[in-house]
């Protein structure tokens, strides 16, 4: 299994976790929304979560074992950011 990242900018900087049979192929699992959060015990990955209006109460969407969120930590951290997209040319379009 193959983990990447994709990281995206913005008010709240979060990042897409992708998992993927083999390097280069397609993925086969994708967790969007994933943020780094500093704890009272160090940075812990922050998974999609619901807010229960009720109770305020938080109900996480994944969870994901110890090594594997060591591996992911360790790859959003060191992961380049985003590549802004520039529109392409359209001058020559012959319409």
């Amino acid at each position: 299994m193959e983990i990447s990242i994709e990281k995206h900018d913005g008010k709240y900087p979060s990042f897409n976790i992708n998992l993927h049979s083999k390097p280069g192929a397609e993925p086969f699992l994708v967790i969007k929304g994933c943020r780094i959060v500093n704890g009272q015990k160090g940075e812990f990955i922050s998974y999609p979560a619901t807010k229960n209006e009720k109770t305020g109460k938080y109900w996480q969407h994944v969870y994901g074992g110890e090594k594997f969120n060591e591996a992911v930590l360790r790859l959003a951290r060191t992961a380049p950011p985003k590549q802004a997209q520039t529109a392409p040319d359209l001058d020559d379009i012959p319409f």
